[in-house]
């Protein structure tokens, strides 16, 4: 603005007038200002009542569903987007937000104003320049309105090119590189729904474009196994343990269209009746990013609260990506297997070296046989020893992990043999009595 309004100056925008530039001639005027009332208070003489009358025509109720539908959905989606960005991680009061919006759009309708919406620029550049509480959007709405009244000539000055840099830099911000990378990690199939929706949003309008990446994101779970039947109503059964404690059973699947009744369930039995609460998962076909980052959330507000959610049976479905809130499906799982066979008196430092790391599966057992000498030995059959065969099912990195602490614990000269193959595992719940 320091440098777009002295340039607007110089170029007296103020006045109607045109220039010459490679043989095409440009019109310039106050249209490229931003429009503001001639004197101070002069927002007042721009009131413009409502006019009851079009109420009786369809094109009316059209735009009046339309400004309902976007600035309803606008308002969420800019306040779920600055949860994210809020350092502390604060909750919005979503029914409180719409109430207010819809107070405010419809005082602002019977002046003649605009639609208003939660604004996720402003938001941002309250969070960037240190806010902490509500207050700072209220001070920023007292100033606007403030300038408008009292500084309407000197607000008049600014060229529209001059906001709309600043919104272009502040939606780069919002839209950096480094999201695409954060949400490509977490999965491919995310990182899809991510350029498409956005594609979807600068080509037709935000309801539109977020429509389409809804419907993209329910096509991909389809494919991914969910059942017809449970897109938007989650299978649950509820068991008691005792009089503390809780266990929900989720069944065919965990996602976002059918989180709200989801997460109903979980408050209704843990914060209402104030008891730890056990999700387990792992009879569902899918789990999706959107179900683990709110389970997630949960966590932590159960916690605040003096109590436990503990989500169980995540591991037993196959992730999509290594990331950690990525979607998770039913089938196997690619991990490998790591078979250790040392003397007997190298297990316990064996067993310390695995206990250390996230392990699916662990088997020890107590031998006798021959161990092969190396890769060109032979095995020669006559007494046999006695030796230790352990026995794990891990990711890549906890095995090459073990791997190098057995190394490392180790001495060259010590009788000790690993294998290592790929393998796929398939869980399944089994009681242990």
């Amino acid at each position: 603005m320091a440098v777009a309004i002295p340039m607007g100056m110089a170029f007296d925008l103020l006045h109607e007038h045109s220039y010459v530039l490679a043989n095409h001639e440009y019109q310039l005027g106050e249209n490229f200002l931003v429009a503001m009332p001639k004197q101070i208070f002069g927002m007042f003489r721009e009131l413009n009542f409502p006019n009851f009358s079009v109420l009786g025509e369809f094109k009316a109720w059209k735009w009046i569903f339309l400004f309902f539908v976007i600035g309803s959905l606008e308002s969420l989606l800019s306040a779920k987007a600055v949860e994210s960005l809020d350092p502390y991680r604060r909750k919005t009061n979503l029914n409180r937000d719409l109430l207010s919006v819809g107070i405010g759009n419809l005082a602002s309708a019977f002046v003649g104003g605009l639609p208003m919406i939660s604004e996720i620029v402003r938001s941002r550049a309250n969070i960037d320049n240190g806010a902490k509480t509500r207050y700072s959007n209220f001070w920023h709405g007292i100033f606007l309105l403030a300038c408008v009244a009292l500084l309407p000539n000197f607000l008049h000055l600014i060229p529209l090119s001059a906001l709309a840099a600043m919104l272009v830099y502040t939606g780069f911000r919002l839209a950096h590189p480094r999201e695409f990378i954060d949400v490509y990690k977490i999965g491919r199939e995310q990182l899809l729904i991510f350029v498409v929706t956005i594609i979807g949003v600068l080509a037709t309008d935000l309801l539109i474009g977020v429509l389409i990446g809804i419907g993209l994101k329910m096509v991909l779970h389809l494919a991914n196994g969910v059942p017809l039947s449970s897109i938007f109503k989650p299978y649950l059964e509820v068991e008691q343990l005792d009089d503390k404690h809780c266990l929900i059973r989720a069944h065919k699947s965990a996602i976002f269209s059918n989180w709200i009744p989801f997460r109903r369930q979980i408050e209704d039995v843990g914060l209402v009746q104030r008891q730890n609460v056990t999700v387990d998962l792992s009879n569902t076909r899918m789990v999706d990013h959107s179900t683990i980052e709110k389970l997630l959330e949960m966590e932590l507000l159960f916690a605040s609260e003096g109590l436990e959610l503990k989500i169980t049976g995540l591991e037993n479905l196959r992730p999509l990506a290594g990331h950690s809130k990525s979607a998770r499906v039913a089938g196997g799982i690619r991990m490998r297997r790591l078979t250790i066979l040392a003397a007997v008196e190298l297990a316990e430092a064996i067993d310390s070296i695995c206990s250390q790391h996230e392990i699916a599966s662990y088997f020890s057992e107590d031998c006798r046989g021959k161990r092969q000498g190396g890769p060109a030995a032979t095995i020669a059959v006559g007494d046999t020893i006695p030796y230790k065969r352990i026995e794990i099912v891990a990711t890549n990195r906890v095995c090459d992990s073990v791997i190098a602490g057995v190394r490392a614990a180790t001495a060259a000269t010590d009788p000790i043999t690993v294998y290592t193959e790929p393998i796929e595992v398939m869980f399944r719940p089994v009681e242990v009595h």
